[in-house]
C-alpha cells in the first residue's frame, strides 16, 4: 500500500511553526509575558534581559499566580484560561486568548517558570525545546516568574536572522515602554544587563509621561477627552514641543491593547493638518475604550491588529476629540525663548563685528527687547512648510545660486550701515547706488550661523559662553546611547554639556552667537536626523550646522536696535555666500530705481 502524502504534523512541529508567528524576536516575548502579566491583575512586573534578549529574558509579575496543574496546562498548545466558548470570541476583554504564546516560546528555548498563588507554596516547571523536563514543588514569591534562554537554540535559521544586541534591545525598552504607558498604574523595571533601564512606580498617565520623558515633556501635553455614543477617547497629544522629524512617539491603545491602525493614524494627523509641515509628526497616547462586540481583535497572531466594524465611526470620533484638543492655537505654538532664560540678552559688542551675548539679570528681559507675537515658529501655524534641510533643497539651492546672485548682488563696498530700516521686525531695508536692498533678518543671521559652525565642525570648534542656569534634558534610553556620538560635534558648535544621572544631559554653556530658541530643540532634531541616517558624513554634519542655525537664528518678529541690525548686515557680507541660506531661500531682494520708477508709472 502506497502511504499517503499528507501526514499529520508532529506536536513539537506544529508548534515551532506557530513560533515563527508570534514569536518575531525577543521583543515579541516580552510583548506576550508582559500581557500575561497584566491579566493576571500584576501591580508591579520586572523585566530583565542579558544580549538583547537572545540569552536572558526574565518576566517577573506579583499577579494571580498558578497552582501546580494550572502552570503545567499553560505550556500546552491551545490552553487557555481567558475564552471557554465560541460566543466569548466576541466579547474579549482579556490581552492574551489564543493559548499560542507559551508553547510557542517554550518550542524555541530552555524555559524555566515559578509560580504561586498568594504566597502559598508554589511550584516550578522546566522545559527544553518544548519537552518538559520537570514539574516539581519549589519557594516562590506570590506571583509568577517566567525565565527564557538560549532563544530559537533549535532553529539556528531563526536566529541568524535576528538583529544586532543594539536593534534587539532597543525593541524590547520601546514595548516596556508601550506597555507602561498602556497602564501607568502598573509599576514596570526594566533591567539590561543589570543596569536599570526603566524603574516606574504606578501613576496616573500624565505622570507617567513625565516620568518616562522628563518634566518638561509632561509640561506640554494637551488633554483628550471625549465620549460619543459607545466610543471614548481619552489620553493626551502633544504641542508642536514635542513635534518630532521621526515617527516612533505616537500610541494608540484599544481596550487596553498596544494596536497599529493607519486609519485612525490619520485621524490624528489630519487634526494637526495647519499646524504642521510634511515630514512632522505630533506626539499622541489615545485611549479608545469601544464595546467588544464592535471590534475584531482575532486577526493576526500577534494581536497587533484589530478590525472595526464601523471604521469610519471610530475614525471620525477621534479626529473630534483630537481637534478638540488643539482648539487653542495658543497653546500648541512651540516656546520661543530667548537666550535671557539662561542667562544672557542680546546685548551687542561690535568687536569684529561679531552678534555676541552678555550676562543678564535672571529673569528679566533687556531693555527694548520686545517677544513680539508673530515669529518663525508661528509661520508653521500658518501652514508655510518647515525650513528643515534635505537633500532635494540642498540641490535646489545649487540650481538657485547663480540667479540669485545675478538678481541680488550688490557691491559691499557701497551698502550703507548708518541709516537702516526695519520693516515688521522682519525685514531690514536701506539705501544703496540706484535702488534698494531689503535683508530677511532671520535667513541672514541663519547664514552667518551655518557657515560659523560648519567652519567648527571642520577646524577646532567655536567658544562656549557658559550659562547662569544650566538645563537638563533628558532622554529615551535607546536615544541616549546614540546622543552620546553626538556630543563631541555639538561641543564644536559650542555646546557644553555632560552626563547628569539616568540617560541625562546638562547644558552648561552654548555658543556666544547664539541668539534665540531652544537647546533642547535643537537637540532633539539634530539627534533624531542621526538616528534616522545611522551615519557620521559630511551630509549629516551639514544638516547639524544648518539644524543649528535655523533654530538659533534671530526670527521674523525680533525687533532690532540700530547697531545690531548694522552688525548683521557687515557679518552677512563676510560670509562666503551671503545671498542664499543653507535650505536655498533668498537673503537679498534688489529693487532698482528703474523698477521703482515703473511702480510709480514714471516710465
Amino acid at each position: 500500500m502506497i502511504p499517503s502524502k499528507i501526514q499529520l504534523l508532529p506536536t513539537q512541529l506544529i508548534n515551532q511553526i506557530a513560533a515563527g508567528e508570534v514569536i518575531e524576536r525577543p521583543s515579541s516575548i516580552v510583548k506576550e509575558l508582559i500581557e500575561n502579566s497584566v491579566d493576571a491583575h500584576a501591580k508591579n512586573i520586572e523585566i530583565i534581559i542579558q544580549d538583547g534578549g537572545k540569552s536572558l529574558i526574565q518576566i517577573i509579575d506579583d499577579g494571580d499566580g498558578m497552582d501546580s496543574e494550572d502552570l503545567g496546562m499553560s505550556f500546552q498548545r491551545h490552553a487557555t484560561s481567558k475564552i471557554r466558548h465560541q460566543e466569548e470570541l466576541r466579547n474579549i476583554t482579556s490581552l492574551g486568548f489564543r493559548g499560542e504564546a507559551l508553547p510557542s516560546i517554550a518550542s524555541v528555548s530552555h524555559i524555566n517558570a515559578r509560580s504561586s498563588i498568594n504566597g502559598e507554596e508554589g511550584n516550578e516547571i522546566s522545559l527544553k525545546g518544548g519537552e518538559v523536563q520537570y514539574i516539581r514543588p519549589a519557594p516562590s514569591n506570590t506571583g509568577t516568574s517566567i525565565q527564557i534562554k538560549n532563544l530559537f537554540f533549535n532553529t539556528p535559521a531563526r536566529r541568524k536572522f535576528l538583529k544586532t544586541t543594539e536593534i534587539e534591545k532597543r525593541n524590547i525598552y520601546l514595548v516596556v515602554r508601550t506597555y507602561s504607558l498602556a497602564y501607568p498604574k502598573i509599576g514596570f523595571t526594566l533591567t539590561d544587563a543589570e543596569k536599570h533601564v526603566y524603574k516606574l512606580r504606578g501613576n496616573d498617565l500624565a505622570g507617567r509621561i513625565s516620568d518616562i520623558y522628563g518634566k518638561k515633556f509632561g509640561e506640554n501635553l494637551l488633554p483628550v477627552t471625549l465620549t460619543k455614543d459607545h466610543f471614548m477617547v481619552s489620553g493626551f497629544t502633544g504641542n508642536l514641543n514635542l513635534v518630532k522629524k521621526r515617527m516612533g512617539e505616537q500610541f494608540l491603545f484599544l481596550n487596553g491593547r498596544a494596536i497599529q491602525n493607519r486609519l485612525i493614524n490619520s485621524a490624528v494627523f489630519g487634526s494637526y493638518k495647519s499646524l504642521l509641515s510634511r515630514g512632522e509628526y505630533p506626539f499622541f497616547i489615545l485611549n479608545l475604550q469601544i464595546p467588544p462586540d464592535m471590534v475584531d481583535v482575532n486577526v493576526h497572531p500577534a494581536k497587533s491588529e484589530v478590525r472595526f466594524k464601523d471604521e469610519w465611526r471610530v475614525f471620525y470620533v477621534v479626529k473630534s476629540a483630537v481637534t478638540q484638543a488643539l482648539t487653542d492655537l495658543l497653546k500648541t505654538i512651540p516656546d520661543y525663548t530667548p537666550f535671557n532664560y539662561y542667562g544672557a540678552d542680546k546685548s551687542v559688542t561690535s568687536d569684529h563685528g561679531q552678534l555676541k551675548l552678555s550676562p543678564s539679570i535672571p529673569g528679566q528681559f533687556p531693555a527694548g527687547f520686545e517677544t513680539a507675537p508673530h515669529h518663525r515658529d508661528q509661520e508653521k501655524v500658518l501652514g508655510n512648510t518647515s525650513s528643515v534641510i534635505t537633500e532635494s533643497t540642498i540641490r535646489k539651492a545649487h540650481e538657485r545660486i547663480e540667479a540669485l546672485t545675478k538678481s541680488s548682488q550688490v557691491d559691499d563696498k557701497i551698502i550703507p550701515t548708518d541709516n537702516l530700516w526695519q520693516i515688521q521686525n522682519k525685514y531690514i531695508l536701506t539705501e544703496v547706488n540706484q535702488g534698494l536692498i531689503i535683508i530677511d533678518q532671520h535667513v541672514a543671521h541663519e547664514r552667518i550661523l551655518f557657515e560659523s559652525a560648519k567652519k567648527a565642525l571642520e577646524g577646532n570648534g567655536i567658544p562656549s559662553q557658559t550659562v547662569l542656569f544650566p538645563q537638563t534634558i533628558k532622554f529615551l534610553p535607546e536615544e541616549y546611547s546614540k546622543f552620546l556620538g553626538v556630543i563631541p560635534y555639538l561641543h564644536k558648535i559650542g555646546f557644553k554639556m555632560r552626563e547628569f544621572g539616568v540617560n541625562t544631559i546638562i547644558v552648561e554653556g552654548v555658543p556666544s552667537d547664539i541668539y534665540s530658541g531652544s537647546v533642547e530643540e535643537i537637540v532633539h532634531e539634530i539627534l533624531d536626523k542621526y538616528i534616522e541616517k545611522q551615519e557620521m558624513n559630511a551630509s549629516f554634519l551639514d544638516h547639524m550646522a544648518a539644524t543649528y542655525a535655523c533654530k538659533a537664528a534671530i526670527k521674523a518678529g525680533d525687533r532690532l536696535k540700530q547697531e545690531e541690525m548694522k552688525n548683521l548686515v557687515d557679518k552677512l557680507f563676510a560670509t562666503d555666500h551671503p545671498y542664499y541660506c543653507p535650505h536655498g531661500r533668498p537673503i537679498i531682494v534688489r529693487l532698482g530705481i528703474d523698477e521703482l520708477d515703473k511702480r510709480f508709472e514714471r516710465i
